[in-house]
């Protein structure tokens, strides 16, 4: 079956979609904005040389107190060491401790010294519910959520076909800029195997080869990503604006030779500004432009990557269930460290969104985070309910999106219960533990009280992309 003749047997675009996703898109920007606001509203400058303690007061580098204030911070000279017996100065990595040794005790100064550790805990349990430590929550939560809703009826607008009638003409072409794929059940198989592949491999880089060129070329290929998809998501923007799917109104400049793109000064204009945050981002590593090339990414994904079926969906959630269980829990008891930890801490890339929730001594800020997969794993799932939500039979009689609204509800709640466990445990913790049976319990819950199920399981999305390739193959043979 050709794209073309694919589209056609697609259901009509729902109406006032497009006036729904300006006012998403609006959110988005304004949520990235306020946040970013009191963010700078709440962060002061500490002079060189000082360190401020918790209660504001500032006292000089050499006057730190270890015993009182903890491991030494990045801005003094012995950060990551302690002083042994004899005055020698030894780096905390240095310090392991045997399993058999139940007497063994952490040095004043690293990191893992219990006194340390029963301050730190009482401190985080007296600030939990200040306005500095629900700050980076709900920005968590605005942000995820808004993406995903966003990213998921955004792929909807790409997904159906104009009613001509009411909204004219869509004058897109099917190229490159709007085909979306679709995930088959071998390939949900893998994807656990692969993402284990892809992290194991950044851990060895990041723990013992200890590369800065491979860590930098890393870093750039993110960032060339990322601004790839804040390129294609601007021009979808552009053509959104318009009332269209991709940027065939305007006039095109060049054809990308073999790809068949065709290049407007939209997207001219557009990679232009996304080379620009690539860059800025490289010399700064500021997490404002880290978050708006992590949502471009997220939003880049959701709008172009789906899934075949119900049952694909399932069995990807499923694998990466196990996946992000045994990486974050499992993972130090057979490598030595946290290993989804110490890649989302030690990849200076946008892999994860950053959510600031307080200034350290030394006047920098410190951020919590939320793994890009975290949005884009779920979000694929919830993008084949949207899609279901315009075919089902009794879409024009029954409420719009009432399977991706209700599994968004199901969603937001899986993310209030992640941060409602780290708040009260204080430690890290697999969002997709969370996530995927909230989301599967919702959207089956949908189903069964709709009387649906057994349709849901029928439903398929055919993979555009695949069949524009192709089509692409054919027309070259024709032309040679």
């Amino acid at each position: 079956m050709s794209t073309k003749k694919n589209i056609e047997d697609r259901p009509v675009r729902p109406e006032g979609l497009r006036s729904e996703l300006l006012k998403l898109y609006f959110m988005v920007f304004a949520v990235l904005a306020i946040f970013a606001g009191i963010t700078y509203t709440i962060t002061h400058e500490v002079p060189e040389g000082h360190f401020e303690k918790l209660d504001g007061t500032l006292i000089k580098l050499e006057d730190f107190d270890p015993v009182q204030l903890g491991p030494y911070p990045k801005c003094h000279s012995h950060y990551g060491e302690h002083q042994s017996a004899n005055g020698t100065w030894v780096k905390n990595k240095e310090v392991e401790k045997e399993e058999t040794d139940d007497d063994f005790e952490y040095p004043v100064a690293h990191p893992e010294n219990s006194a340390w550790l029963e301050k730190k805990l009482a401190r985080a349990n007296e600030s939990k519910m200040s306005f500095r430590s629900i700050q980076p929550s709900l920005h968590l939560l605005l942000i995820s959520v808004l993406v995903v809703f966003l990213g998921c009826r955004h792929s909807v607008w790409l997904y159906v076909k104009p009613d001509v009638e009411r909204d004219g003409e869509d004058d897109t072409e099917l190229d490159e800029s709007i085909g979306q794929s679709a995930i088959k059940d071998q390939e949900a198989y893998l994807f656990p195997i692969f993402g284990s592949c892809v992290l194991f491999g950044l851990f060895v880089i990041y723990k013992y080869l200890d590369s800065d060129r491979i860590k930098f070329l890393f870093s750039c290929y993110v960032i060339i990503m990322c601004a790839n998809g804040f390129g294609i998501n601007m021009g979808q923007f552009i053509a959104l604006c318009f009332n269209s799917r991709s940027l065939g109104r305007f006039k095109t400049l060049f054809t990308i030779p073999y790809f068949r793109v065709k290049v407007t000064y939209i997207d001219i204009i557009a990679y232009i500004i996304a080379a620009g945050l690539g860059y800025q981002y490289i010399l700064t590593k500021n997490w404002i432009i880290n978050n708006i090339m992590g949502v471009s990414f997220c939003l880049l994904g959701l709008k172009h990557i789906g899934i075949s079926s119900y049952k694909t969906g399932v069995i990807m959630l499923c694998g990466l269930f196990v996946y992000d269980i045994f990486w974050v829990f499992g993972s130090k008891s057979v490598f030595g460290s946290n290993v989804m930890v110490t890649v989302a801490v030690g990849v200076e890339a946008p892999i994860k969104l950053m959510f600031p929730r307080s200034q350290d001594g030394c006047g920098k800020l410190m951020f919590s985070m939320l793994g890009l997969g975290d949005i884009v794993v779920p979000g694929i799932f919830l993008g084949l309910l949207a899609k279901w939500d315009v075919s089902r039979p009794d879409a024009k009689t029954s409420p719009s999106g009432v399977y991706l609204n209700w599994t968004m509800v199901t969603y937001a709640l899986s993310l209030v219960t992640t941060v409602l466990i780290m708040l009260i445990f204080n430690a890290a913790q697999p969002a997709l533990l969370y996530i995927v049976p909230y989301t599967i319990v919702g959207s089956l819950a949908v189903a069964l009280s709709k009387k649906q199920f057994s349709d849901l399981l029928a439903f398929e999305v055919q993979d555009t992309m695949e069949e524009d390739a192709e089509e692409l193959i054919v027309e070259e043979k024709k032309e040679k």
